[in-house]
């Protein structure tokens, strides 16, 4: 009894930031950086540059307005959001070890793909600061939805069709790092082995873009 109390100790000592903490400060790097890009780049201005030539001004000024009070609620809903995908991601991580019967707690999955989180969130904060030092005239709906450090950086998007180019933005540098964190986090809690965590990795990350491929045809469809 002793022995245990003792390792449940030295297991607590070893967390320098217990899961709630980590997921507190997801949320206000993300509203952080949700209200930057609001105030420094998504201007008046950028919204004119981009719909001048589509619609009429008083349309836009519309839009801004409308836009403007959709924030407050969107901030307000970000908690959730970012608990709900968290929880979505972990749960598809878990499914492969309850399909084999290997038990690890949904917390302890909960937790890496948290700590795997801060990786997507380093890629909106590279997006922003490379938008804030590009010229405004520059901003187009295309360089505004760019992920950095992807392929597609590289690559002409008119040689390729929507689902193949939402394929392949989501190979870049900051996927990686998050595929890495999980890999990592995963073959460390004694469960399974590297080979098994890299397909679950793999596996994971698959099922998450053929949802999102398919949620983007959805989009058009409707």
């Amino acid at each position: 009894m002793n022995d245990a109390v003792l390792l449940t100790s030295i297991n607590k000592k070893e967390r320098f930031i217990e899961t709630w903490q980590l997921y507190i400060l997801i949320t206000l790097l993300t509203l952080l950086i949700s209200i930057a890009f609001q105030k420094f780049i998504l201007t008046r201005e950028v919204y004119y540059n981009l719909y001048s030539s589509q619609i009429e001004e008083y349309r836009i000024d519309d839009l801004i307005k409308l836009i403007e009070k959709m924030q407050f609620w969107g901030y307000l809903a970000t908690p959730l959001f970012i608990w709900l995908r968290l929880a979505f991601v972990s749960f598809l991580i878990q499914l492969p070890f309850l399909i084999r019967y290997i038990e690890i707690p949904f917390n302890e999955i909960f937790r890496i793909t948290t700590f795997a989180f801060l990786a997507l969130l380093a890629a909106d904060a590279v997006r922003f600061f490379y938008l804030l030092f590009l010229p405004r005239d520059q901003y187009t709906a295309e360089v505004l939805t760019m992920i950095p450090l992807s392929i597609t950086n590289l690559l002409n998007k008119n040689n390729y069709s929507d689902t193949a180019y939402l394929f392949l933005e989501r190979i870049n540098i900051f996927e990686l790092i998050w595929g890495y964190i999980i890999y990592r986090g995963l073959y460390r809690t004694g469960k399974i082995n590297k080979i098994d965590s890299l397909l679950v990795v793999m596996e994971v990350w698959a099922g998450i873009i053929v949802l999102t491929i398919a949620f983007n045809i959805l989009l058009k469809t409707l």
